[in-house]
């Protein structure tokens, strides 16, 4: 009987052990430790000088966008949770405004490196380069 519980439990834990180890829940990278959504290239600039970003899972995509002065750039909340785009010199409103399908519009005059992040979620950062 002992025998049998032994083998019964070694089996029970190589099938958990087996579950853990079928699929790659965030659409995955076959283990390399790194996602798409980790590893994003800067955006280009859309054609007629604006650039979308989206707010989806708690995250800005792309995280990081290039454009050149003058170029708009348009965030959008594809999520369900309300957001906002908070950078030192540009502001969408209060916090967590943005709710699903809202826009917020800024254009960058000048040259430099723009963070912002969303102020309901801190560690949802992005970067605008204008160069």
């Amino acid at each position: 009987m002992t025998r049998l519980l032994a083998l019964l439990f070694a089996c029970l834990a190589l099938g958990l052990v087996a579950a853990g180890c079928g699929g790659d829940d965030d659409g995955g990278d076959g283990g390399s430790g790194s996602s798409a959504d980790t590893q994003e290239q800067p955006a280009p600039a859309a054609e007629g000088g604006g650039t979308e970003v989206s707010m989806k899972d708690i995250k800005f995509n792309p995280g990081e966008v290039t454009v050149k002065p003058g170029d708009t750039v348009t965030w959008t909340n594809d999520d369900t949770a309300g957001h906002d785009v908070t950078g030192d010199n540009f502001k969408s409103g209060d916090a967590g405004a943005l709710q699903t399908g809202d826009t917020f519009e800024h254009t960058f005059d000048k040259a430099g490196t723009f963070d912002y992040v969303c102020t309901v979620h801190p560690g949802m950062k992005g970067t605008v380069k204008v160069e």
